[in-house]
């Protein structure tokens, strides 16, 4: 039997209007700021409206992920992550963890970062996490129809990074410095329909935490996100047309010393029918050290950090070393 969930209210996450910020004074910027902090701190995710993404550019992508999953399987195993070294391609679902602490998943993806060149330095020195994209034959405009859209949301991430700055009263460029090589990823994200007395042990995703700055989602209709509030109960987000979802990582978590909430959260679709998830993880460069760059007045204020996701506020830590070390529990091993 499926877990249960409540369904959330609107009042308790705030949907939050960005055209201020893209269009108005200093002022107007810093009261967006202010809601974000807010949100942040509250409950760790909010709605972002106004965005400035065409409608037109989302329906596009969500198409894009629906004829990429639809291949035949061969045509998208071409692809699989479990073949190259830097978790690019294709993730098959119902892929057993590397990890027993990390339950399995309904979940298939594909999932790229800014393509390398073939001579680019970092490609040569075969740093992890990064190389040449395994595009599927099967499906030849894929990258001009991903990349479209990653140019797009990526210049919206790197702004809504100097909101956080100005959210948290930060120097201009704080944050954005350790996001100097391009390590941010696009998921193409697929999800089949779970009966209401399929294994309650097995979700479209696991419970867990995102290991990077911030998360800017696009859902479907279908619903099927849901998070974990600061009283242990599992809300479902339901979908508000024309906004993306923003969800806290660990990163910020670890900057902002537990301030900032890094939300538990999970997918399990009981629509009945397909579900199209669209997230877009900001990461910072591979070699870049993380650590708090300012102190939590209330320690005793912040969120679970006993996940496999979690990161560590105690010491400071190489993300990439991090991050390799995450990817390679939880994704399939080489074949």
């Amino acid at each position: 039997m499926l877990p249960s969930a409540r369904k959330l209210e609107f009042s308790e996450v705030p949907v939050i209007d960005l055209g201020p910020a893209r269009t108005g004074s200093v002022d107007d910027r810093r009261k967006v700021a202010a809601a974000i902090a807010e949100a942040c701190g509250r409950v760790g995710f909010f709605y972002f409206a106004n965005h400035g993404i065409p409608d037109e550019d989302v329906e596009a992508i969500f198409q894009t992920s629906k004829e990429f999953h639809e291949l035949p399987l061969d045509a998208k195993m071409e692809s699989c992550v479990a073949n190259n070294d830097h978790f690019q391609g294709y993730l098959p679902g119902m892929t057993r963890s590397n990890d027993k602490r990390v339950a399995q998943t309904m979940q298939e993806a594909f999932q790229i970062r800014r393509p390398l060149s073939a001579d680019d330095p970092d490609l040569r020195a075969g740093t992890p996490l990064h190389g040449l994209i395994p595009w599927p034959s099967a499906m030849p405009d894929l990258q001009p129809r991903m990349m479209s859209y990653f140019h797009k949301i990526d210049a919206l991430g790197r702004d809504l990074l100097d909101l956080f700055e100005i959210s948290l009263d930060r120097p201009t460029g704080e944050f954005a410095k350790f996001f100097s090589k391009d390590m941010n990823c696009l998921r193409l994200l697929h999800y089949p329909p779970q009966p209401p007395d399929g294994p309650g042990d097995i979700r479209g995703t696991r419970d867990h935490t995102d290991t990077n700055a911030f998360t800017i989602l696009a859902q479907d209709m279908n619903g099927g996100l849901e998070v974990r509030n600061k009283d242990g109960e599992w809300v479902a987000v339901p979908p508000i047309p024309g906004t993306f979802v923003i969800n806290v990582g660990e990163i910020l978590k670890v900057w902002t010393d537990g301030m900032f909430s890094s939300t538990l959260h999970r997918v399990i679709n009981r629509s009945g029918r397909e579900r199209y998830s669209i997230p877009f993880f900001l990461y910072p460069t591979y070699h870049e050290v993380i650590f708090p760059l300012m102190r939590n007045p209330d320690p005793s204020n912040v969120a679970p950090e006993d996940l496999p996701s979690s990161m560590p506020r105690d010491k400071p830590f190489v993300w990439g070393d991090f991050k390799a070390g995450n990817s390679s529990r939880i994704h399939p091993k080489r074949s």
